[in-house]
């Protein structure tokens, strides 16, 4: 393209801009949005809203990390999560049921809220 043509088309852009600098002067944002330059805006979250409901994993792992971290005190963080998803492969389907059972009921409490 030539310069000539470029021209006309920074002028477009130069005009676009000033409008959109003026309507920008009196933008008030809607409440409960935060508005950063250049940046995603973030929804406030809701305080009072309910924890999301935990997997039968999770229930398992609450039980079981103390155990665990008793045994192996060398472990970190990764190491534990490791051993508590090895223990989880090799439990038995009675004790599994207890826990998905516990799943289900909190899956209910969230679903109510």
């Amino acid at each position: 393209m030539l310069d000539k043509e470029k021209k006309r088309f920074h002028e477009m852009a130069e005009k676009d801009k000033a409008r959109y600098e003026l309507e920008m002067q009196n933008y008030v944002p809607p409440k409960g949005v935060v508005v950063g330059r250049g940046k995603k805006r973030k929804q406030i979250k809701d305080p009072n809203a309910p924890k999301r409901s935990l997997s039968a994993f999770f229930w398992f792992c609450n039980d079981e990390r103390n155990k665990v971290k008793a045994l192996n005190p060398e472990y970190g963080v990764g190491d534990i999560a490791k051993e508590l998803g090895r223990k989880w492969s090799d439990v038995d389907p009675e004790l599994k049921q207890k826990y998905e059972l516990m799943a289900e009921k909190d899956k209910a409490r969230y679903e109510r809220f």
